[in-house]
């Protein structure tokens, strides 16, 4: 397969469906149930949740690296009974980097190319997707620069392109934005959400969701809120749909102020996840 045709098969339409009944962890205790979420190509995805409710569990879920009961389908095949030849369709931006300092932009995407494209392109066509990535984020003047001379800002870009080099058709980011000054998170949200117009779906952890909005609304397309029940302390979902839905459906202006009515009076919040995890179950009819 050609560089050419490898691009234009990662902008093919996908789909996403995530079906989790539970996740348990060690003597039975459950951190995530009742998950009901489906994506589409093109989708800009906000995860939002408070300490605990479940985020991480559910990005590892989606990822295949902690399973959950339930299945993750991907263009109609289950990730679970497909993992290994599955795996390179999902990738993350982990919160903190795992980036080389003593690298160079260049070698580290470069050198990432070779292990995800070494056994379908050319050293050539390597390098060619290594240059069209650069491109794209903007930081192809930083690429003889050492990953250590780069801002916080520009860290977080190569993170991002190191991860869009395989082709990944769904893309999450956990907390993409975190030590970054305002105008950085603003920069660093636009590039994720051009990723998704570009055909991907990409999914995003973040505590500043508002930092980015457009002038119409929210940056976001969806909107998952997974909320911790004060019955059995396991995450759930308390949302999923459209961000402008979200902001309705919760009676707030911003859709940081979510968690606000969601965490527990202990953490500053008004305490109503119950409340809201139950009302979205009577809304899906469960």
């Amino acid at each position: 397969m050609t560089l050419e045709e490898m691009i234009d098969n990662s902008s093919r339409q996908c789909s996403l469906r995530v079906s989790i009944d539970r996740k348990a962890a060690g003597r039975g205790r459950v951190l995530l149930k009742n998950i009901r979420a489906e994506f589409k190509s093109g989708d800009f995805v906000l995860i939002l949740g408070g300490s605990g409710t479940g985020k991480t569990t559910l990005v590892k879920a989606i990822l295949g690296e902690d399973k959950a009961e339930g299945s993750i389908i991907l263009d109609g095949q289950d990730l679970y009974k497909n993992l290994r030849q599955m795996r390179g369709s999902i990738s993350i931006v982990p919160q903190f980097l795992t980036l080389r300092l003593n690298d160079t932009v260049r070698s580290t995407l470069e050198d990432t190319a070779a292990i995800k494209l070494g056994r379908v392109l050319s050293r050539g066509e390597q390098r060619r997707r290594v240059d069209h990535v650069l491109e794209s984020l903007g930081i192809t003047e930083q690429q003889n620069k050492y990953i250590s001379q780069l801002s916080g800002g520009q860290q977080k870009k190569v993170a991002v392109a190191d991860q869009l080099i395989g082709f990944q058709q769904v893309f999450i980011c956990d907390e993409p934005d975190s030590g970054l000054d305002a105008a950085s998170r603003i920069q660093q949200m636009e590039i994720l959400r051009e990723i998704s117009r570009r055909g991907r779906i990409v999914m995003v952890i973040s505590h500043e969701p508002d930092d980015a909005a457009l002038e119409d609304g929210p940056l976001f397309d969806k909107v998952i809120v997974l909320a911790k029940s004060d019955s059995d302390t396991a995450g759930q979902m308390a949302f999923c749909g459209s961000a402008k839905e979200a902001l309705s459906y919760f009676g707030v202006g911003r859709l940081q102020d979510i968690m606000l009515l969601l965490n527990p009076v202990s953490e500053g919040g008004c305490g109503r996840a119950d409340e809201f995890i139950r009302g979205f179950a009577r809304r899906q009819g469960v």
